[in-house]
Formats: C-alpha cells, structure tokens, sequence
C-alpha cells in the first residue's frame, strides 16, 4: 500500500529533479516472466527509484544491508520493497544473513516476481563500468536449483546521467537484450563455477552496450567538453519530460567511443582547442549553448517573460521550501559526491509527502475537497517556475550575445564550425542507429 501511494509521489518529483528522463527500449522487458533486472549504479539510490516510478510492474531491489541497522529505517525500506544484501566489509558475521535474502529473490523469481539487483556492488560516480559481481548469476541459477524451468531472464539496464550530482539535469535510461537463463542450463550442469564467470561476461557486455563508457579516466575531461558541444546542437524539447528518444544517449556513446580511440596527440590537441574556445567565451561573459541559441532572445519571449512572472513567483515561492532546505543540506552535509543529488531528491520526495499530507488533511478539513485542486495546482506552478527560471537564464544568456559586435560573433561561430564538425558527425551516426 505504501509503495503504491509513495510511487506516484515519488515519479512527480524526479520530474522536477531532472529535466529530462529519456527511457528507451522498454518494450524488450519480457512481459510475464521471472526477471531480474541488473543495473549499473552511478548514483546512491537514483536509479532505482526511476526504475520503480517508469515501470509497469512492482519491483523488488537488493540494497546495502547497512541501510536498515536502525529499526525505523528497515521498516521504511521493507514496505519499500528494499532487501538487504551484505558486503565483505560489513563483517563476515554480517554475510550468514544474505542466506535469507538468496532465499527471498529465489521465491520471488519462482512467484514471477522481478528483482533489480546492482551488480557492481558499489557505487561510483563515473561513466565506466566496474567490475561486476557473480553474485547476480548465483542467484539466477539458485532459482534454477530450487525450482527448476521457470524461464528466468536477465535484462540488463544501462543508467547513464548527464551531470549526476546536479539538478535539472539528464538522465537516459537504455534496456537492453533480454538475457534467458535456460540458454546456459546445460553449460552448468557440465561446469556449474565457469558458467556463472560466462554468464557474469555477458551481463557485463550487455550492461557495456547501454551505457556512456569512457575507459580510461584520463579522457573523462575531455569527453564532457565535446558532450557539452553535441547537447547544445541538440537542445531538448521541454516536453514530454518522459521521452523514449534515443539520439542524446546514442550520440553520447559515439563520442566516448570515439575519444577513447584517438591517439594521444589527437586528444592533446582537441582538448587545447577546445580549451581555448571556452576561454575566449568565459573572457566575453557568454556561454556556448547561447552562441548556439541565441534567436530566442526576441520580443515573444520577452512578452511570454513578462507574463510569466506572476504565476512562477507564486510557485517558486510556495515550493521553495522544500527545494531550498534539500539543496541546503545536500551542499552543506554531504561530503560523498554520489549520495549529494539522492539526498536532495530523498529529502525534497520526504518533504513533498509530509506536505501533501498536511495540507489534504487541513485543506478537506477547512475548505472541502476543493482543497485536493488547489494543491495539485499550486505544485504544477513550482514545475512552472523551474521551467520559467532556466528559460530566464537561457534569454539573458542569449542577450549576452546580441550585444557582441558582429566580428567578434563572426568569429567565434566560425571557430565553433570547426570544433563541432566532430560532433555533427557523431550526431549523424546516431540517427542512423
């Protein structure tokens, strides 16, 4: 009950959290069938709760067992359908109790039920994946010890994020190949230990063609100067936030594949061009996504501007509350990066809930259920002003612009032709795809 009334709460603000969600290829999720998703794990608890908002069917997920040491927490995670998994580090009297959570996901698989597991084992905020764990293919084949048949699959699910640690940022959803366990029964009874390593390689392969991989750490700065370039020749419609779209996420991965293969002074001398743009851009006070989109300072926007401001007022000022006690505890008591941004949207969800609560209960109460339309309409003004508020920044950015003389424009466009030749091509590809 819990979870079905968290749930659309929950989806509502990972709206707001992020600007876009791109989830493409659901429809290879089997429908009917024991599955266990696995996922990769870039951000603390983020991509589960995508995951459990964007899906059509209830999910059971394997979560840090040091998360429920305190009673009120483990009753909060269980209603949440969280189970605990323990690690090495957590003690070695800590791992006898992952015997009754193996059992748990074997009866939930033979009950068709679907488990989300994490397969790195830990989470990292980079755009590589780690070594992945046999744990998730001894708990596939254990289903298939205690139960026998039961046409278990395994889909892998890549996350990927723009800028995970930030707000109103991307995130891009891939699902890729369904993975069916019974293709591999016979090379277990012959080998049960080097079954379970090739079924580890190919949810790890699996998990490879769905996600932005960057190898070698030392391209990272790199890879996110061309990112930023190809984002701003693609900017994003403002809706549907919920889009099935798979150019960003395609083009993206084109361009970590494609820097991974240039030569050492091919990316030497890209990213010192790149460099030299920027800082040419930073000593005018102007940003590349406004070179790329100035036209949208004209007098419509300026009107729609002008016309907006009440209603984004109201909304930023009724919702910021929330937002702004989160982003305060998130910037000033989160040290870890990858639990910065699952903090705000835990603390902004939790605030969210306490205040629909309230304010149901108290509006019915004083002014009927009337009340219910009011607050529904008085959240969607907080969205509003978000929206109003980044397109605020993005007008004056482009304002910044239209005051350049014509030769400095001129030439700046014309040194930005040249570095998004790359990017165009990769663009290209990715239609293709």
């Amino acid at each position: 009950m819990i979870y079905s009334f968290v749930r659309p709460i929950a989806a509502y603000a990972l709206k707001i959290f992020f600007r876009k969600i791109y989830f493409t290829n659901r429809d290879r999720i089997p429908e009917g069938k024991p599955l266990i998703l696995a996922i990769n794990h870039p951000t603390a608890f983020i991509e589960p709760c995508i995951l459990a908002c964007f899906l059509p069917i209830k999910l059971y997920f394997l979560v840090r067992g040091d998360l429920f040491k305190k009673p009120l927490f483990r009753k909060i995670l269980n209603v949440l359908h969280m189970v605990p998994i323990f690690r090495r580090q957590e003690g070695l009297d800590q791992l006898k109790k992952n015997d009754e959570t193996f059992d748990f996901c074997y009866e939930a698989l033979n009950d068709h039920k679907t488990v989300v597991i994490l397969p790195e084992g830990r989470t990292i905020q980079e755009k590589r994946l780690r070594p992945i764990r046999k744990g998730l293919a001894r708990i596939a084949f254990g289903t298939y010890e205690k139960y026998g048949d039961i046409d278990l699959h395994i889909v892998p699910i890549g996350v990927n994020f723009t800028e995970a640690d930030k707000f109103r940022s991307v995130a891009m959803f891939d699902v890729g190949e369904p993975i069916r366990l019974r293709d591999y029964y016979d090379q277990y009874q012959e080998n049960p230990q080097r079954t379970i390593r090739t079924l580890t390689t190919v949810v790890k392969e699996g998990l490879e063609n769905q996600i932005v991989n960057i190898p070698n750490a030392a391209d990272d700065a790199l890879a996110e100067d061309i990112f930023t370039l190809f984002r701003n020749d693609h900017p994003e419609k403002i809706l549907p936030i919920i889009s099935e779209d798979r150019q960003l996420l395609q083009g993206e991965m084109n361009i970590a594949d494609q820097v991974s293969q240039m030569s050492e002074e091919e990316k030497s001398s890209w990213s010192e061009r790149i460099k030299q743009y920027f800082s040419k851009l930073e000593s005018k006070g102007i940003e590349d996504q406004a070179l790329q989109n100035a036209e949208i300072y004209n007098w419509k926007n300026a009107l729609f501007l002008v016309l907006g401001f009440v209603p984004y007022f109201f909304g930023y000022w009724f919702n910021y509350p929330i937002f702004g006690y989160a982003k305060h505890v998130s910037k000033t008591k989160v040290k870890q990066l990858e639990f910065k941004a699952p903090v705000a949207l835990a603390i902004g969800l939790g605030l969210s809930i306490l205040l629909v609560l309230f304010l149901v209960s108290v509006g019915i109460y004083l002014w009927g259920w009337w009340s219910i339309l009011a607050l529904i309409f008085l959240f969607y003004l907080g969205r509003f002003s978000l929206v109003y508020l980044e397109f605020w920044e993005k007008y004056n950015a482009a304002k910044a612009v239209k005051n350049l003389d014509k030769t400095t424009l001129e030439e700046l466009r014309r040194e930005r032709e040249s570095l998004t030749k790359m990017t165009k091509e990769f663009s290209v590809v990715s239609l293709q795809q």
